[in-house]
């Protein structure tokens, strides 16, 4: 992969004064690196002809019939219906670890979800998006309004730092899931952005139900580097991010067992999301996300390609 562009290190874009400001970078590089859009809008069925009118649209002439009539006659649909998006954002406390010279797992995974509702809003179709922990506390319907992406960046930089509904009781994030089904008037394409410390017999049970409606699914699960590498060392207090809960341990006694259940626990969730009929994606919170969308949109490619 060629070398790329410095501002979309999750470190300077930290440094950044805003939300849109740093997904700007983001898209701008995507834009930069993938002339094609990831995103395709719903296929619609063909219905009739009907003859040429002035001032229609000549990319639906059906060129086929003017060679053998001469005469000009367009291409008629069922409906013209477009991609609809929608985002769904954790906003619960563990989501706000991370450096302090970098973007929280919050703000890195509030990044990806403006990079994508922008990207999707530019190929002429609709993005909404949603935040909460175990219910919805913000929701903006999907729409392609040209004041969209505006409407998008206030409500999730108005979650950044909010965690006032968090608590240890607030641990099923699959129903604010369900919720998100009963919110959604038509089949979408639903990214959630977690880091899934939740209950998962409740977030399967959440997605079983977007499935079942219809709506084609993806995970992006974000995670801080020290929750993968537990990079630290000597005796340790561990503080809880939703409860009072502390752990004193010594780190490198429990080092390589930490490291092991959460490999665990990544590759089970990864396995039981596939076998639901959603898609699963890792990202890690320092990594450049030019790079980290880049790749993504290559696996999702190779993925439609080889099914």
């Amino acid at each position: 992969m060629p070398n790329l562009p410095n501002s979309l290190d999750p470190k300077t874009l930290a440094a950044l004064d805003g939300l849109s400001l740093r997904s700007r970078q983001i898209v701008e590089g995507l834009l930069a690196g993938s002339h094609r859009s990831p995103f395709r809008g719903v296929s619609v069925e063909f219905a009739e002809h009907r003859e040429y009118v002035p001032g229609d649209d000549l990319r639906h002439v059906d060129w086929k019939v003017y060679g053998r009539t001469d005469k000009l006659y367009l291409k008629q649909f069922v409906e013209e219906t477009n991609l609809h998006c929608c985002m769904i954002v954790d906003s619960s406390a563990s989501m706000h670890y991370g450096p302090q010279d970098g973007l929280s797992k919050q703000q890195y995974a509030e990044c990806i979800a403006l990079a994508l509702c922008w990207l999707v809003l530019r190929n002429g179709d609709a993005a909404g998006a949603g935040t909460g922990t175990d219910s919805i506390d913000a929701w903006l319907p999907a729409s392609s309004h040209p004041d969209q992406l505006d409407r998008l960046t206030v409500l999730l930089q108005d979650q950044c730092g909010d965690d006032s509904n968090s608590s240890p009781e607030n641990n099923a994030f699959g129903n604010l899931l369900r919720e998100t089904a009963e919110r959604l008037p038509q089949r979408s394409v639903v990214y959630i952005l977690s880091d899934f410390l939740t209950d998962l017999s409740s977030l399967y049970q959440g997605i079983e139900r977007l499935r079942v409606e219809g709506h084609d699914v993806t995970l992006l699960q974000v995670l801080d580097r020290d929750e993968l590498e537990f990079p630290f060392t000597g005796d340790l207090q561990l503080n809880g991010l939703e409860g009072e809960r502390v752990a004193r341990v010594d780190a490198g006694v429990i080092n390589r067992k930490y490291r092991a259940l959460v490999a665990e626990f990544c590759q089970g969730l990864e396995k039981r999301v596939r076998n639901l009929g959603a898609d699963y994606e890792l990202m890690v919170s320092d990594v450049n996300l030019q790079a980290a969308l880049l790749a993504y949109f290559q696996r999702m490619q190779t993925r439609g390609m080889s099914g």
